[in-house]
């Protein structure tokens, strides 16, 4: 098979921490994994990338090669797309998010960059007819996600990882930073926004709580390798169940 993926650092793989610097593991994704089973594998993840950034670079690299049977989108915060793109990249903000309004109720803003985001992935199948497989990694995909038809299998990892009682929410790992840049920006207090997300706020605590007494996070923030290989194979049997293709697994 061929698999194309696109994500933030939960694409790349396992990671580790040198001198308080997150550094990738190599050989550790489940790019890796479904290489070392004989599928063949394009992975344009990285590190701290948001949700439109990966399907704007997905739109000009399947454009030269659209040869692949599946994508797996690891999907990400969309906080990130405010700051990268809404805050720093007029044009692009213009056509893709025209209609932003920051507000203190973060889940509205929050859903329509990711109802945004879902709307250009679907322009993406319509173009290729490649199917998505949405894997929950840092945030988990809106729950209307499963309106549009690219979307073909959904995998909430980082709930089932942790075993979480409730579906994660936009703000995870390690987001306190970009969000008070983001208040900042829209002069948005950061009083009002505690108190308009108290509850996520407090979830968002447990999940890196949670993270960091897991054995399958290792650097605390990533899952392991063991984890990806994991992955890769439940992915292979889907797809294979679903779709009729024979796998082979290499020893």
């Amino acid at each position: 098979m061929r698999f194309f993926i696109l994500g933030d650092s939960w694409g790349v793989g396992e990671w580790k921490v040198e001198d308080n610097v997150f550094v990738p593991v190599p050989n550790t994704g489940v790019n890796y994994h479904l290489t070392q089973l004989g599928h063949v594998v394009k992975n344009i993840s990285a590190g701290s990338a948001g949700n439109f950034g990966q399907l704007r670079h997905a739109y000009w690299t399947l454009k030269d090669d659209s040869n692949y049977d599946f994508i797996i989108w690891f999907h990400t915060e969309s906080m990130r797309d405010i700051e990268e793109v809404v805050m720093n990249d007029v044009h692009e903000a213009n056509i893709h998010f025209p209609e932003f309004t920051m507000s203190s109720n973060f889940d509205k803003t929050l859903e329509y960059m990711n109802r945004q985001n879902y709307q250009f992935a679907q322009s993406l199948f319509e173009e290729y007819q490649i199917p998505f497989i949405i894997v929950g990694g840092q945030n988990s995909p809106e729950l209307f996600i499963e309106e549009y038809t690219f979307t073909t299998h959904i995998i909430h990892w980082l709930q089932e990882l942790l075993n979480l009682p409730f579906t994660p929410i936009g703000n995870t790992f390690f987001s306190w930073e970009k969000i008070k840049r983001i208040l900042k920006h829209y002069s948005i207090s950061e009083k009002e926004f505690i108190l308009n997300n108290l509850e996520n706020l407090d979830r968002a605590s447990i999940i890196n709580g949670l993270a960091t007494k897991s054995p399958l996070f290792p650097d605390n923030a990533h899952p392991s390798s063991e984890c990806h290989k994991q992955l890769a194979s439940r992915i292979l049997l889907w797809c294979n169940k679903n779709y009729g293709k024979k796998l082979g697994y290499k020893n």
